[in-house]
């Protein structure tokens, strides 16, 4: 009997070190985690990066703009340049992901984002990937959203090799997800 309570100590020390957080998600990704790697698609290499955790941060980096995800649920946020080779020239992408905690806020930047796009075209990649594209004789850009993550993409050319990489990247993101 005197040793019952040094029994229960251990019960429940046992208990609590084997038991695991239900509200834990092993599958948890930051947006950072979602980022594009050195020549992860071959000659592709990062640049100029931020990430934001918080509305201040998100509105300094990306100012007027940062109320679109702020209004809807925005957890945190990274961005990555990359620098490349297309037919001879030096190219910029940058790949911005968006955690907006929920899909259906996630979705709500998406659909908010499409209606600003000036003729934006559907894409559906083999991976069953859905998006919308906008092409401008310069630069191209590339939105999607997939589960609670809005993912943007722009290219700064507008050759039809351009947006092929810029596809190849949305793939990439997409399966990390």
């Amino acid at each position: 009997m005197r040793y019952l309570p040094i029994y229960i100590f251990l019960i429940l020390s046992i208990l609590s070190f084997c038991s695991k957080d239900k509200s834990s998600n092993p599958k948890a990704l930051t947006p950072e985690d979602l980022l594009i790697k050195d020549n992860e698609i071959s000659g592709w290499v990062s640049g100029d990066f931020w990430t934001a955790s918080s509305a201040g941060d998100l509105n300094n980096y990306i100012n007027g703009e940062a109320v679109i995800y702020t209004n809807r649920g925005f957890v945190e946020a990274a961005k990555q340049e990359y620098q490349g080779n297309i037919l001879g020239n030096t190219e910029t992408i940058e790949l911005r992901i968006f955690d907006q905690g929920t899909a259906e806020n996630a979705q709500s930047v998406f659909d908010e984002l499409v209606l600003q796009m000036s003729s934006p075209i559907d894409w559906t990649a083999d991976s069953g990937n859905w998006a919308k594209i906008e092409r401008f004789p310069l630069s191209q850009k590339l939105i999607f959203w997939k589960e609670k993550y809005f993912v943007s993409l722009t290219i700064t050319s507008g050759l039809n090799e351009a947006l092929n990489v810029l596809k190849t990247f949305a793939n990439n993101v997409y399966v990390k997800i």
